[in-house]
C-alpha cells in the first residue's frame, strides 16, 4: 500500500512511526507545510514528504492520515473523499457540526472509507475494561467518569476558530467512550468554572453529564488548574497532567488510573459485612498499549480498506458522537441548561 500522512507534527510522527511496521505498506508520503518538519520526516524516517497536499494527492495514496489542526480538516479531507481516496482522520472530525455532516454525506455517496480516530475504542484500557465486564464478575455498567486534570498549551492553541471549544478539542473522545459504553444519550449538560489558564479562547474547567436510558450516567471533570499553578504558558500538554476512568457497575467497578497505568477491579457488598472489595490491580499493559494505541487502530483501518471490508468504527458513527459534542458545547454557552 502507498499512504500518505498528511500534518507531520508530534502525532503525524506518531503515526508514521507505527504506518511503517506493518509489512503490506511499501511507500508513505508526508505532507506539511514546515520545511523543518519535512527534513526531520525524512531524516528520522526516510521518508520524502511535499508542502501541499495537491501532489499527494496526485501520487494516488490506497489511503490518507489526517493529522493537521482541526480548524483545516474540511479543506484537507474533502478533496480525498472527492478522489475516492479512504481517509482516517485524527479527532474531532471538524469544529462545525455541519462540517461534520458533510463530510460524512459525501463519504457516503462517493463509497469512500471513512474513519474519524477514536482511539479510547482500541486502547489497552478499554480492553482490559471490556474484559473484566464481560465476565460478568461487576456486572452491566451503569455510569462512566472521567476526572482530567490537562496539562497546558501555548498561546492560539486553545481558540474557538482552531478547535471548535473544549468538547471538541478535548472532551470528545469521552463522548464516544461513553457511548461505546452505554448506548445512545437522551440528554446532555455541562458548565464552566472562571478559565484557570487565562490565554485559553475557550473553557478549562468543565464539568458534564450526559443522562442514557435507566437513568444510566456519563460524568466528566476536567480541569486545568494543576497546569495554570504550575506554568500554564507552556505548550506542555504533560505538565501537571493527571487523568483517571472508571466504569461502575451494578456489583462492582473497573478504573484506569494513569500514574500507575494499572486497572482497580472493586466488587460492591459481596461480602457478609457488605464492605466493598479491591479484588485485583492490573497493569493496563497487559491488553497491549494503554492509552494512544495508533498502532492497532491503523492496523485495523488498512486491513479493512485492503480487504474491501466496511469499517469497524465509521465516520458515520462518530459523527452521532459529535452531534452530542454540539450540545454539550450549547449546553456550556447557556450556563448549563440541559439539551435533550
Amino acid at each position: 500500500m502507498k499512504i500518505g500522512v498528511i500534518g507531520l507534527g508530534a502525532m503525524g510522527r506518531l503515526h508514521v512511526q507505527e504506518i511503517r511496521k506493518f509489512p503490506y505498506v511499501r511507500e508513505i508520503l508526508g505532507c506539511d507545510m514546515s520545511a523543518a518538519a519535512r527534513a526531520a520526516a525524512k531524516k528520522d524516517f526516510g521518508i520524502d514528504s511535499v508542502a501541499k497536499e495537491p501532489p499527494l494527492l496526485a501520487w494516488k495514496p490506497d489511503a490518507i492520515f489526517v493529522v493537521t489542526q482541526p480548524s483545516t480538516h474540511v479543506a484537507v479531507i474533502e478533496p480525498a473523499l472527492k478522489a475516492g481516496i479512504p481517509v482516517l482522520t485524527e479527532k474531532p472530525l471538524a469544529t462545525t457540526i455541519g462540517d461534520c455532516r458533510r463530510m460524512v454525506a459525501l463519504a457516503k455517496r462517493n463509497k469512500t472509507p471513512f474513519q474519524v480516530g477514536f482511539e479510547l475504542r482500541y486502547c489497552g484500557l478499554t480492553r482490559g475494561m471490556r474484559q473484566v465486564v464481560d465476565s460478568g464478575l461487576i456486572g452491566k455498567p451503569l455510569h462512566v467518569d472521567l476526572v482530567q486534570v490537562c496539562g497546558a498549551h501555548r498561546k492560539g492553541y486553545m481558540t474557538r476558530e482552531r478547535t471548535g471549544g473544549i468538547f471538541w478539542e478535548k472532551l470528545c473522545h469521552q463522548v464516544d467512550f461513553f457511548r461505546y459504553w452505554l448506548g445512545e444519550p437522551q440528554r446532555v449538560m455541562a458548565v464552566a468554572a472562571p478559565n484557570a489558564i487565562k490565554h485559553y479562547g475557550i473553557e478549562d474547567n468543565v464539568l458534564s453529564c450526559m443522562v442514557f436510558p435507566d437513568g444510566r450516567m456519563g460524568k466528566i471533570t476536567f480541569m486545568s488548574t494543576r497546569a495554570a499553578q504550575i506554568g500554564g504558558t507552556d505548550d506542555h500538554g504533560d505538565r501537571g497532567h493527571y487523568y483517571e476512568m472508571g466504569v461502575t457497575c451494578t456489583k462492582g467497578s473497573v478504573t484506569y488510573c494513569a500514574w500507575t497505568d494499572t486497572l482497580s477491579v472493586v466488587r460492591f457488598n459481596h461480602r457478609k459485612d457488605c464492605k466493598s472489595e479491591l479484588i485485583e490491580r492490573i497493569p493496563a499493559t497487559r491488553f497491549g498499549v494503554s492509552c494512544y494505541d495508533v498502532a492497532s487502530q491503523n492496523g485495523d483501518f488498512l486491513e479493512r480498506v485492503r480487504a474491501g471490508k466496511p469499517l469497524q468504527f465509521p465516520a458515520s458513527d462518530a459523527l452521532i458522537s459529535m452531534e452530542w459534542v454540539a450540545k454539550a458545547e450549547r449546553s456550556l454557552a447557556s450556563g448549563g441548561k440541559w439539551i435533550q
